[in-house]
């Protein structure tokens, strides 16, 4: 049986062709699929995507090719304030978040401060 993790807290998702973009969110809800650890210090998911409304034409790799992956990671302050000001987070992603362990109590009650005001 493969090894499944199902996300408790949303993840910030970077990479791609966006590297310098703005980062998107991996919802809370997700499930990632065990791959592969690497010595690097990270470990490498599967993600399952179903595609509707438009029909991608898919193609064999002509030559060895390189795999591209995205980049997963919690949150911190700063990631955070970001999200909030650029990017619709909902009150559930906010909670999930927030509730994760990945920002203090006291960088949470910063950021509650910020818009207080």
């Amino acid at each position: 049986m493969p090894q499944m993790h199902t996300l408790e807290a949303p993840l910030l998702l970077v990479g791609g062709d966006a590297v310098n973009g703005p980062p998107s969110l991996l919802p809370k809800g997700t499930t990632l699929y065990y791959d592969q650890a690497f010595p690097e210090g990270f470990v490498r998911y599967k993600v399952y995507v179903n595609v509707e409304g438009i029909n991608l034409e898919t193609h064999e790799a002509d030559e060895k090719f390189w795999i591209r992956p995205l980049t997963a990671l919690p949150m911190d302050q700063d990631q955070l304030r970001m999200m909030l000001r650029d990017y619709p987070i909902t009150k559930n992603d906010l909670a999930a978040v927030l509730k994760s362990g990945s920002i203090s109590k006291e960088e949470i009650r910063e950021l509650l401060s910020e818009y207080s005001n």
